[in-house]
């Protein structure tokens, strides 16, 4: 993983040009959703929530003109016309319950419904042919990839909907109650010296400058939040890599007693967490002293501007109530900027670290290079044709080899042990960076053993068979592969869930590879240090395995001279690449 110390991630670009290419760079992103699968439904989903909208800012029309009715009743001491405003407003009511219960049902339909598209696009092509691998290598590529298929997919889809939503509410209640403002707000007769200037719809013309300031003031106070989110996420997903990754090796950590080191290593990560939190906090604090100052102020305030003309007999006490709703209804809508800065801010840190990994995905083999070994399934033998393994800077680490594997040879790879290992890898096509062409037999089952294998959480048994499923598996055949690599104990027992990679020792672990191997039954197998942590005697058990199982099959391994001792036919020599004297 790479720790960013995102220092430009603290700077939000500027300008309004920016915002708009974000916005023009992220419906590019979410339209793919609406044309794919079951893209219909998600369209219907999509076209009822904004019907539901307008339903919602109908009720609050019911309500606003009902407020009117009741002060004027009240003002009256009209009874009976107090009574018909409460059967009135239980209608309203139970229609505002009715309509808010359906928009939040579907919103969430559609959230997870885009949620889960967006995720299993995402999984499709990161954790397929090694890209997850491969991009894990590449220095500068997006950090913490799990974390953004995990978390920052959720924040984009679930805080688009719900920002989209009452963004399209907050136009249609400034379009609706701006006209009913306008209405009764009447003309106000402003003498300028001998001038008498007429206003119509006064209140509109100071909701919209009380509205300008509040947004301009706002947006100026939580300017620093946009990079704050940003480093914020960044610091935090360190954290949870560094505490996984330490929980992951905890063995190996406790063994060496290097608890010491890896605690001030988490501690420097809190420390980068606290950082975070603070330049988080000091963007709240300046939005917070805004939002409070504005929300005391938001309901007096028409009331005191509108307040004249009722005293003045102009007005009812109806529509004065009623012209205090408006223009508080017009208001809101108009700081939905403000209301949503945070979670704006918020969403789009997602949003960018989301598009960021998928271009990084997208573009994985521009960033390879041009160095590169191609990889070709043709024939029936292995080809190393001028095969030569370089690293990510296209910087030599072994000589040119060719050479050729027939099927049914044993052949050991003997070099560096780090450089035979990135061969194998560059072989299976997960090592690009190099040169010259590897060709596999085409229609080859292949099979490669590492030095430390794979083990899923969950049954032995699924442990066993992966990366085929347990169904694909016959329990009898999993319990005497077991037996037949050393693992006897195990067998009758494959329905038990554990972290395996604890249960079992290295040595166990490779013999488990073996029994994998048994139930795979590949034609070609290639083997990275598989056996590194058995002695001879079980190291010649595995032999005799191969010999025993597989007689026809083709065996290629690194390991030093006297490997599997009268295994191998033939040995390939891998010579390191001299450093420039």
């Amino acid at each position: 993983m790479t720790q960013d110390t995102a220092a430009d991630s603290t700077q939000p670009k500027k300008g309004m040009r920016d915002h708009a290419n974000f916005l023009w760079r992220f419906i590019h992103f979410a339209l793919p959703f609406f044309s794919a699968e079951h893209k219909w439904r998600n369209r219907g989903r999509l076209a009822l929530i904004a019907a539901l909208t307008v339903a919602q800012v109908a009720v609050q029309v019911g309500l606003n003109s009902w407020s009117a009715r009741l002060y004027n009743a009240l003002e009256a001491r009209h009874l009976e016309a107090f009574l018909e405003q409460i059967v009135t407003f239980v209608l309203l009511l139970l229609a505002s319950i009715g309509v808010f219960s359906v928009t939040l049902y579907t919103k969430r339909r559609l959230q997870f419904a885009w949620r889960v598209w967006i995720t299993k696009t995402t999984l499709s092509v990161w954790m397929a042919e090694g890209k997850h691998y491969q991009l894990s290598l590449i220095t500068g590529d997006p950090d913490n990839p799990d974390g953004r298929i995990a978390e920052d997919i959720r924040v984009t889809t679930e805080s688009a909907v719900d920002l989209g939503q009452a963004a399209f509410y907050c136009i249609l209640l400034f379009a609706t109650f701006v006209d009913v403002l306008w209405k009764i707000s009447g003309v106000v007769h402003v003498e300028i010296g001998a001038t008498v200037i007429a206003i119509p719809g006064y209140m509109v013309f100071i909701a919209l400058a009380y509205s300008a300031i509040a947004t301009v003031t706002a947006l100026w106070a939580g300017y620093p939040l946009v990079g704050a989110s940003k480093l914020r996420q960044m610091v935090e997903a360190n954290f949870r890599f560094g505490l996984a990754r330490a929980r992951e090796y905890s063995e190996s950590i406790a063994l060496i007693r290097g608890d010491t080191d890896e605690r001030t290593h988490l501690q420097e990560l809190l420390r980068g967490v606290r950082r975070g939190w603070e330049s988080q906090t000091y963007g709240l604090v300046r939005i917070m002293v805004f939002t409070s100052a504005y929300a005391v102020l938001a309901n007096p305030f028409p009331l005191l501007v509108a307040a004249p003309r009722y005293i003045m007999g102009f007005i009812s006490l109806g529509t004065l109530m009623q012209m205090a709703q408006a223009f508080s209804q017009v208001t809101a809508a108009l700081a939905f900027p403000v209301d949503n800065l945070s979670g704006l801010a918020l969403w789009r840190a997602s949003v960018e670290r989301v598009m960021a990994l998928q271009g990084a995905l997208g573009g994985l083999q521009e960033k390879l290079g041009a160095n590169r070994i191609e990889v070709q399934h043709e024939g029936n033998s292995l080809q190393l044709a001028g095969v030569r393994v370089m690293e990510h800077d296209a910087t030599p680490v072994m000589k040119e080899i060719t050479a050729a594997i027939s099927p049914g040879e044993h052949v050991l790879i003997e070099g560096n042990t780090p450089i035979c290992h990135k061969l194998i890898l560059a072989v299976a096509g997960l090592w690009p960076w190099g040169a010259g062409k590897v060709t596999l037999p085409a229609g080859a089952t292949t099979f490669i053993a590492t030095d430390r294998p794979y083990l899923p959480v969950g049954p032995l048994g699924e442990a066993v068979c992966y990366p085929m499923t347990l169904n694909a598996c016959v329990p009898d055949d999993i319990n005497s592969a077991l037996r037949r690599v050393g693992l006897g104990e195990w067998a009758g027992h494959l329905g038990v869930v554990e972290n395996w990679d604890s249960v079992f020792s290295v040595a166990q672990q490779q013999r488990l590879s073996f029994a994998r191997m048994l139930l795979h039954r590949p034609d070609w197998i290639l083997l990275s240090e598989a056996t590194n942590a058995l002695d001879a005697a079980a190291q010649r058990e595995m032999a005799e395995l191969l010999v025993k199982e597989f007689p026809s099959a083709t065996v290629v391994a690194v390991g030093r001279a006297g490997l599997f001792d009268g295994f191998f036919q033939r040995v390939l020599h891998v010579e390191a690449e001299t450093a420039p004297g």
